[in-house]
């Protein structure tokens, strides 16, 4: 018989079952292939036809005592769906191969338990963390029908968990008995031979005799070789009395004495132990239990058994049985004993909720009649890796130090009156998690610059699953996979679309995108009264006309303006207030163009048509009548038009236009008055006229006046005056003469320039005597003589 078949001999001999046993042997055969031909993996597979009445699970159970491997039976033979099996259909079924395979994995396993069984697990953790991986690693082949696979993996765990099984037998041979499992703050041991305390740490080994302790807020674990565990609560000192064990039967012997302070203990009952006891000063116990606890201090003992086997607590030689959820309190004034308190809700955190804060906030419900609570934080389930262990609490919350990033695990125990701990809690686990990176945000629609026509748009884009998401302020859903998607109406104008994501840790992310809604419909367009006109053609001087004015379409809206041809030679958009500007060139000859507003699709919500020139002429000044050279009048009318002049002024009084003509008045000095009367048109053309009248209120100086006959008496009589005056003599100049007997009526002919006035009268016979003469000068006045 090889090794590997004496090991598997011996382990089911310590099983102590002969029919195992036996049925190990007949497996031996399967558990190792010795030769190709003997190997059942190369063995043909066996033949079924698929029958009438038969079912794909029913077959593959059947043959393989697993109907769950279907899936590998339809791969085998190359069939897509049970839908394509139909009844006659042979169907090659690998039944020695499983037969191999699952022999393997029992194989496997029933080693993993026996080495377990005998403290594998504490004295080869790598030999058994190894045959664990491998058969785990044969059961995912298994369901990937690689059989042959299955055998190599499960065989590789036998192999180490006889290697485990071997170093676990031979460890316990050692006088080392037991092990520290977990230190959390200071815990310092004294072995027999040491002759004062030292520190302790984890995996280091405890031997009969050796003492420990706890100081304030800390605790340790003793971890025996059986699985067994102690846990040291703060101010806690215990010593290992006696650890003894038969290699052969697997018998044991522990015992502990508690000097002071309190410890919970949970043993493995699927040991062979013999037994295992507790020593208090004064006490002695002897328990089946697997489950309680015991404190011991100034004020007496306390015991409670958490489990159904009883706690045997013996003092002065009487006895005291201690059943499921039991205690009992030893004192100076006897026992008392009491039903021990339920378990409490926890509360929050939830379970496995993560925590974005190293500082955890433990909150469970208040249950009746309880005098404090018991809190503790392992990082492993079963409580053996403690982070935190409170006794006492008042309130129903409890504040934990910082925490590493981990996932931790918590309970309660409610305390009642007599400091007895009741039942725990069942456990429930969060993580601690430290994230600082703000969470993936992405807006995916709308874009930038967008500028919509219709009132609402859609938002779509993705975030991190678990975060928290606002749009505008209000919460909007997540898709699981962190994807979002949503409408939002529109207002005429800029729409802010504003999305902060926050993580569960806290950290925030934000986008912020501005969408223009301007809605597809007629716009009035009106052009600034300010620019220039001719008539209805606006002017400038330049070659290039300046456009502005006002539209009734939202701001960003664009703009095109186009020539006579129709096409575009400006494009602009429309500013925060509907105003818009923009220039043309213009020319002597007036140019046509087409203002259009268009929509975000292209449509022409507005136009307008416009025609422009450039208009460099002066405006022409007329007067209705001329001023006179002179008047004698104070004050003087003056009308007339100023052509296309937009602005009259008469020496910087302005003048009141209507349609180009103006009418006023001179308010005249004596003396000549000059005026300059000026016109501008819209584009700034400027025409200036000057304006002289004379105001004359002084007659003709008459210098002399002559009558005679100046060729005799027979000859025509001369009337002759000569005269002055500032705005000159009239041209006719009335007189009476008499000639004789007779008179005679007429005009002198007056020469401005001389000052002469004259006439020659037939000749006539008589006397002559000049009656009157009149000299006018042009402002009125007269001089009579």
């Amino acid at each position: 018989m090889g090794l590997w078949k004496k090991n598997i001999y011996r382990r089911y001999r310590r099983m102590g079952s002969v029919a195992v046993m036996a049925a190990a042997l007949l497996l031996l055969p399967f558990a190792r292939p010795v030769a190709a031909q003997n190997d059942p993996l190369n063995a043909p597979f066996e033949v079924v036809k698929f029958g009438e009445n038969d079912t794909l699970r029913g077959v593959v159970g059947q043959y393989l005592r697993d109907p769950d491997l279907w899936p590998n039976v339809l791969k085998l033979n190359g069939i897509a769906s049970p839908a394509d099996l139909v009844p006659g259909t042979e169907l090659k079924l690998p039944v020695k191969q499983v037969l191999a395979a699952d022999t393997a994995l029992i194989e496997s396993l029933n080693a993993i338990q026996t080495a377990t069984a005998e403290g594998a697990r504490i004295f080869a953790p790598s030999e058994i963390g190894d045959a664990i991986e491998n058969r785990d690693t044969a059961l995912s082949r298994r369901e990937d029908g690689d059989w042959r696979q299955v055998v190599s993996f499960a065989g590789a765990a036998t192999d180490f968990a006889n290697q485990a099984l071997d170093i676990a037998i031979a460890q316990r041979d050692r006088s080392a008995e037991a092990v520290v499992s977990d230190v959390q703050g200071t815990v310092e041991g004294r072995a027999p031979a040491e002759p004062r305390w030292s520190g302790r740490e984890m995996n280091d080994m405890l031997v009969e005799f050796e003492r420990l302790r706890t100081l304030s807020g800390s605790t340790t674990q003793i971890t025996f070789r059986d699985l067994s565990r102690l846990r040291l609560n703060p101010n806690s000192n215990a010593t290992i009395q006696r650890m003894r064990s038969d290699p052969l039967t697997g018998g044991e012997v522990t015992k502990v004495s508690l000097v002071n302070g309190d410890f919970y203990a949970l043993l493995n009952q699927l040991s062979d132990k013999t037994s295992f006891e507790i020593e208090v000063p004064g006490v002695e116990t002897t328990t089946n239990s697997a489950d309680f606890w015991i404190k011991n201090d100034a004020s007496g003992a306390r015991f409670v058994n958490y489990d159904e086997p009883d706690l045997e607590i013996t003092q002065d030689g009487s006895k005291i049985m201690l059943g499921e959820n039991e205690g009992v309190v030893l004192s100076g004034r006897g026992a008392e004993r009491a039903e021990v308190l339920d378990s409490p809700l926890l509360v929050a955190p939830g379970l496995g909720q993560i925590l974005y804060s190293t500082v955890a906030t433990l909150d469970w419900g208040a249950f009746e009649g309880a005098e404090g609570y018991w809190l503790e934080v392992a990082t492993d389930p079963g409580f053996n890796q403690m982070e935190v262990s409170e006794w006492g609490i008042r309130e129903t919350t409890f504040e934990t130090p910082e925490l590493a990033p981990a996932r931790y695990h918590w309970r309660v125990a409610v305390l009642d009156r007599l400091g007895l701990p009741g039942q725990w809690s069942k456990a429930q686990d969060f993580t601690v998690r430290v994230d600082r990176t703000p969470p993936f945000l992405t807006l995916l629609s709308p874009g930038p610059g967008i500028i919509a026509s219709v009132p609402q748009i859609d938002i779509l884009g993705a975030t991190e699953p678990d975060a928290k998401l606002l749009l505008n302020g209000a919460p909007l859903e997540i898709g699981t996979d962190g994807s979002f998607v949503t409408i939002v109406p529109l207002a005429p104008g800029p729409n802010t679309i504003e999305l902060k994501a926050t993580d569960p840790a806290g950290n925030q992310s934000d986008r912020t995108q501005i969408v223009i809604f301007r809605p597809e419909a007629s716009v009035d367009i009106t052009l600034s009264d300010e620019i220039a006109r001719v008539g209805d053609v606006l002017a400038t001087r330049s070659n290039d006309l300046s456009v502005s004015g006002r539209t009734s379409a939202l701001a960003g809206a664009g703009v095109a303006v186009r020539n006579a041809a129709g096409e575009v030679i400006v494009r602009t958009v429309i500013g925060a207030n509907g105003d818009f500007r923009f220039t043309v060139p213009v020319d002597e000859a007036v140019r046509d163009y087409k203002i259009e507003v268009l929509a975000p699709s292209g449509r022409i919500e507005g136009n307008l048509d416009f025609t422009g020139v450039q208009d460099r002429t002066a405006p022409v000044i007329k007067l209705d009548l001329p001023l006179p050279k002179a008047t004698g009048e104070a004050e003087l009318e003056i009308t007339g038009t100023v052509g296309d002049a937009v602005a009259a002024e008469l020496d910087g009084r302005a003048l009141d236009l209507a349609d180009g003509r103006f009418a006023t008045f001179l308010d005249l000095s004596p003396g000549v008055n000059g005026f300059d009367l000026v016109a501008t048109d819209a584009t700034g053309n400027v025409t200036i006229a000057r304006l002289e009248t004379l105001y004359d209120i002084e007659p003709p100086e008459v210098l002399s006046v002559d009558v005679r006959r100046p060729d005799g008496n027979a000859g025509p009589i001369q009337i002759e005056v000569v005269a002055r005056d500032a705005s000159g003599l009239r041209q006719a100049a009335p007189f009476v003469i008499e000639i004789g007997n007779n008179e005679r009526e007429g005009f002198l002919r007056c020469d401005a320039a001389s000052g002469v006035c004259r006439i020659n009268l037939p000749p006539e016979p008589g006397n002559l005597r000049l009656i009157e003469v009149v000299i006018e000068d042009y402002a009125g006045n007269a001089a009579f003589e």
